[in-house]
């Protein structure tokens, strides 16, 4: 018969203890939904009508504009019914709303605009994690 001592009877129990601890937290984090927010991506099972209707509506875009052309790069957006709803001068970025089928225009006829317009980008949603996530502390 063997006889265990109790540092060896202390070890085999909390390393159960700390194998069914990870395998609970696995089994945890597998059954938490893995997909992403994003505003520009439909949800799985997301109606085609509310997805037609996000389509026609204005979307942010990051503007960037030559040097010395900031007036000439908001009258543009003016002139092609977009609006301006922010700026980063030092930059030379305007931040505007355009209807998708303008960025279209605007990509397609990009020699007709070249002397105003460096590029047209989508400006990315960001938005904060829910408050389940927010519980976790930087050190």
């Amino acid at each position: 018969m063997q006889k265990y001592c109790a540092p060896q009877l202390l070890r085999g129990f909390f390393l159960k203890k700390t194998l069914l601890a990870s395998l609970l937290i696995t089994a945890g984090l597998a059954a938490a939904p893995s997909h992403a927010y994003n505003r520009g991506m439909p949800m799985p099972g997301e109606s085609s009508k509310a997805t037609q209707s996000q389509e026609q509506q204005a979307i942010s875009y990051y503007l960037k504009y030559k040097p010395e052309m900031e007036a000439q790069a908001k009258s543009l957006v003016a002139k092609l019914g977009g609006t301006v709803t922010d700026a980063m001068p030092e930059r030379r970025v305007l931040i505007v709303q355009f209807k998708p089928h303008v960025v279209d225009e605007l990509n397609a006829n990009r020699q007709r605009y070249s002397e105003v317009i460096d590029y047209i980008e989508v400006n990315p949603q960001r938005q904060l994690l829910n408050g389940t996530t927010s519980s976790l502390k930087l050190k």
